[in-house]
């Protein structure tokens, strides 16, 4: 009896063991696969893509002064540059030529009036923008010369504001109010004259951006 509980004791101990060495050489033989799968991917996120250029990005264009060419006024353009996102610079330049009058009399003979003239404008204007509303809000001014004639000169000082739309792509038409300062200063063969004048002043425009 003692040996048959010693057999059996033995046996228990050497199925023990076996149960205890396949537990190993599975563990074994996962580890090696889990070292070897392939490490997840560390690149970067794909970044969005870059937003369109917005409409009407030009960034030199030309322009014209509606009131100033079609009214009383010298026919007046702009060659306007955008030097950041929201600020313009202009160089403005007007000219117009008055030819001499020829009066030639019934009776007979011939006068000439000796009023030939030429009013040549130049000067800088600058516009900021400074909000954007239902329209884009800009604030600026222009410093203009006139040259009315001989010895007849006008320095101008206009401070305005307004508004732009842009019905389509690079093409503006900005409206402005604002005050216009006017020095004006003439000779003749007698006396030297100067004056200041101040007022309301309204501008449309028309600009278009082709580069």
């Amino acid at each position: 009896m003692k040996k048959i509980f010693l057999a059996a004791l033995t046996a228990m101990a050497l199925c023990s063991y076996s149960y205890a060495q396949d537990d190993d050489d599975e563990y074994e033989d996962e580890a090696p696969a889990a070292s070897s799968a392939p490490a997840q991917s560390s690149s970067p996120a794909a970044q969005p893509a870059a937003a369109p250029a917005q409409s009407g990005a030009g960034f030199m264009g030309l322009g014209l002064d509606l009131q100033q060419t079609f009214g009383a006024g010298i026919p007046t353009f702009y060659l306007t540059f955008r030097i950041a996102p929201n600020m313009e610079l202009s160089a403005i330049l007007g000219l117009v030529h008055q030819g001499e009058s020829s009066t030639e009399f019934k009776a007979g003979g011939e006068a000439d009036g000796n009023d030939d003239a030429t009013a040549l404008t130049f000067g800088v204007g600058f516009d900021f923008i400074a909000a954007q509303m239902l329209l884009p809000v800009l604030v600026g001014g222009e410093i203009v010369i006139n040259h009315l004639g001989e010895d007849n000169n006008r320095f101008d000082l206009n401070l305005l504001a307004g508004f732009r739309a842009n019905p389509v792509a690079n093409f503006y038409i900005t409206g402005k109010a604002g005050l216009a300062f006017m020095y004006n200063t003439s000779e003749d063969a007698n006396a030297e004259y100067s004056r200041l004048n101040f007022g309301f002043k309204t501008q449309i425009q028309l600009h278009w951006f082709f580069m």
